[in-house]
């Protein structure tokens, strides 16, 4: 397909404000990690991160709603928290490593952590890049890349005692990078998307042909699709995935000329919105909503759907090689040790220290939406006098949702596909959804989209 972006121009460097000095390594909270089994008083941890040591044995995992850093010895058969970090650490999107011993995070604030033992230590390297920062790369021990929010590229070439903020130009200052992928100090790309946010143009590829300094747009898109993860195999050829806002089917899109033209590739029909890529030569994996795991064995020209445990959806995948690799997402942390045929779900949950009485919670995403919007619960206990309804601007009642809050356990989704107690779609506009606890009342609004 024709490059619809061929903007070019460069980008900015704030050298004030991209480092802070390395902060004191300090204590933090321990958490009590429990294995395979629900159990009153714990909670589905949203791993949003993992990395796989070249040795196939040590590797990280790094939590999105909370401080929490998990270290494996045995390729992720079994994790141990990791807590000798600064007392302001943020909670992380993503981790990276080189080898056993040396490895970054970043997450919120743009804060990157470093270890370069293992993880028996975490200093600060960086804080304030961005709101955030979702992804982080290196190719060496000296060079590396972060992918931010708001059109900011994070960068390094001493192995991250110093980080230069680049901002991207004004067209793409709003742009929310999510994927980067380097193959050597001077060639790269970033991609953008804006998870549930159902605006229009978010998905967008940059390159960069000077060590991420200047950045041309090479891709953009006209509608509701979301750009996530980017893989390049060398000058020419690579892969992106994502997914539509819309309908929150897969996106594959392949090049071979550098990311100047791109075709769209066939997904398996029954993956779902993808989120992270990850290859291994030719062989390659991708992860996404409801459990999807993608596998390709031809550079990503076909993929076929890789059964696992898990429903939620995965965030990250990471391989050291083309059998041993890494999984995870919301309440997931898996392995495998041959390619994919088989993945291992460990089950790690973090345990309350006053169980039973976590705050109730209720979020709405997308919104607005147009097919389908998920409604996340956090609920103290799967008791029948939860409630959950959705109700028109009258107040007239369109759908009792509360018997799937009857066997909710403490997080759970929910899917409304607009349609109301008969089935039928309803009229686009404003709706209310309301769930009642014990302890409480909540209630979101939603716009429903034709």
């Amino acid at each position: 397909m024709a490059n619809p972006g061929n903007d070019t121009t460069c980008g900015v460097i704030d050298r004030t404000r991209a480092v802070n000095p390395n902060k004191m390594k300090g204590g933090i909270v321990k958490y009590t990690l429990l294995f395979l089994m629900l159990i009153s008083g714990a909670f589905a941890l949203n791993y949003h991160g993992v990395a796989l040591a070249p040795d196939n044995t040590h590797g990280w995992a790094v939590c999105i709603d909370t401080v929490l850093i998990l270290h494996t010895t045995n390729g992720g058969a079994t994790w141990q928290s990791q807590s000798n970090m600064p007392d302001s650490a943020k909670r992380f999107f993503d981790v990276t490593c080189i080898d056993q011993l040396t490895a970054w995070t970043c997450g919120i604030l743009g804060e990157i952590l470093h270890t370069d033992n293992g993880g028996l230590d975490w200093y600060g390297q960086a804080i304030g890049l961005s709101k955030y920062a979702t992804r982080i790369e290196f190719i060496d021990q000296d060079k590396g890349w972060a992918a931010c929010g708001d059109g900011t590229v994070g960068r390094t070439i001493d192995g991250g005692s110093y980080w230069d903020q680049i901002f991207l130009p004004w067209a793409w200052q709003s742009a929310e990078l999510y994927g980067v992928s380097f193959v050597n100090e001077w060639d790269g790309w970033v991609v953008a998307g804006y998870a549930d946010s159902m605006l229009l143009g978010q998905g967008l590829i940059l390159k960069s042909s000077d060590g991420g300094i200047n950045w041309d747009s090479v891709y953009q898109v006209s509608d509701f699709k979301d750009l996530f993860d980017v893989h390049f195999f060398n000058l020419l050829d690579g892969i992106v995935v994502g997914g539509d806002e819309a309908d929150y089917s897969p996106i594959i899109m392949k090049t071979t000329d550098g990311g100047q033209n791109w075709s769209f590739i066939t997904a398996p029909s029954s993956a779902y919105y993808l989120r992270a890529v990850d290859f291994v030569g030719s062989e390659g994996w991708a992860v996404g909503m409801n459990g999807t795991i993608i596998h390709t064995t031809d550079s990503g020209d076909t993929w076929a759907f890789q059964s696992n445990p898990a429903s939620a959806t995965l965030f990250d995948i990471d391989f050291s090689d083309n059998l041993h690799g890494l999984a995870c997402g919301h309440s997931h942390l898996m392995y495998t040790t041959d390619g994919g045929q088989n993945w291992h779900d460990v089950g790690i949950l973090e345990e309350n220290e006053n169980p039973g009485i976590e705050s109730p919670g209720l979020t709405v995403y997308p919104n607005p939406f147009y097919k389908l919007t998920n409604i996340k619960l956090q609920i103290s206990s799967s008791e029948f006098q939860n409630t959950l309804k959705i109700f028109d601007v009258s107040g007239r009642l369109i759908k009792d949702l509360s018997r799937l809050t009857h066997s909710a356990l403490h997080s759970t989704l929910i899917a409304w596909d607009g349609t109301d107690h008969s089935g039928r779609q309803v009229i686009p506009g404003i709706y209310f959804i309301e769930l009642t606890t014990r302890e409480k009342t909540m209630t979101e609004k939603v716009i429903f989209l034709k």
